[in-house]
């Protein structure tokens, strides 16, 4: 896959972070890293960034020194994850809770010697998901652990860390690459590379749906790239259609309610939610770009209001939802609202 095949290898080959690069390389030539935080939209390079530093720091041996745990996996899998886990089945135990478990393993990790070097690296993806307590202890770990491991947390929603972790790690904030310019650059690079064209409007085409996001750009072009030499804007358009289904149902749930097909709506809802198994949070967020997306005109007075009521209630479904046992409540609550704003201009 693309994605990997071009994934960073050095510090020096990360895109659009250069403030960023030039910090981490300075640490690295005295051969040390302070805690870190890594912020900014999906798909900017946090993850490539993390594994480039490894590299930089252990050579050959930055397998053994740098574990990284995907929290989303933990927060949503548990004791299930951890079982099959072969990093963490020393530690796993039928009789403890998850949570206990968790804390014990990056306590023992965090305290063995590292291999080759002065300090290992503990790195965690989507850190937000963390439960606070989870938080919690992990800032005390930090505190102990400090001459045998570094702790590196990556995440699109900062406030979701709690401050005392925040305030004990370096605070790096990644850009969106298209506002940097280096989309651009990175997807013309990877295109002469692979030996295909892309064509101007095709490139922008590539940028409106991918955001920013470096990993989705860089699947729709290989996508693309499968079957024509050259890449235009419209071949763009067919790929992404069928890579993009979550934001395709998203746009679908939003007609059904704007036209008042109530029955429809439940039904495709609970469908996506029960039997596509999408989250809560990430339909949510799909529903917000959609709606965007359809609103984005020139509106009169009368849609403008509509459009900031709807956005209202987004607001208060994803506040909802934080602390929701059943997240399909708060969506269905939440499209009754735009039907009945909607119908009753």
């Amino acid at each position: 896959m693309w994605t990997e095949e071009y994934r960073p290898k050095r510090l020096e080959e990360i895109v659009g972070h250069d403030e960023v690069v030039k910090r981490l390389q300075g640490f690295v030539k005295e051969r040390t890293i302070p805690n870190l935080v890594l912020w900014g939209p999906k798909g900017t390079g946090k993850t490539s960034l993390v594994y480039a530093l490894a590299k930089e720091l252990y050579g050959e041996f930055y397998d053994e020194n740098l574990m990284h745990i995907e929290t989303a996996d933990f927060v949503e899998q548990g004791k299930k994850w951890l079982k099959e886990n072969k990093r963490f089945k020393f530690f796993y135990n039928e009789q403890k809770s998850a949570l206990i478990i968790f804390k014990e393993m990056i306590r023992e990790y965090a305290a063995l010697s590292p291999i080759n070097a002065s300090f290992k690296l503990l790195f965690f993806s989507n850190a937000d998901l963390l439960p606070v307590n989870a938080q919690q202890a992990l800032r005390r770990i930090m505190e102990r652990s400090n001459k045998t491991c570094r702790f590196v947390f990556s995440t699109t929603k900062p406030a979701g860390i709690i401050p005392a972790l925040r305030s004990r790690c370096l605070n790096l904030h990644f850009r969106s690459l298209d506002k940097s310019g280096a989309m651009e650059q990175l997807m013309r690079s990877i295109a002469d590379e692979e030996g295909v064209n892309i064509t101007d409007r095709g490139l922008k085409t590539l940028k409106e749906y991918s955001r920013g996001d470096a990993c989705a750009a860089i699947t729709i072009l290989e996508a693309a790239a499968s079957s024509a030499p050259t890449i235009n804007d419209q071949r763009i358009e067919d790929v992404a259609q069928n890579a993009f289904f979550q934001r395709k149902k998203a746009e679908e749930l939003i007609d059904l309610a704007f036209d008042g097909r109530y029955k429809d709506l439940r039904a495709r809802l609970e469908f996506l939610m029960r039997e596509e198994r999408i989250g809560g949070k990430e339909l949510l967020a799909e529903i917000h770009e959609s709606l965007r997306r359809k609103m984005k005109r020139t509106m009169t007075n009368d849609e403008s209001k509509l459009f900031a009521r709807l956005v209202v209630y987004e607001g208060e479904a994803d506040l909802k939802l934080c602390t929701s046992i059943n997240t399909m409540i708060h969506i269905e609550e939440m499209f009754m609202h735009m039907s009945k704003a909607v119908r009753s201009l």
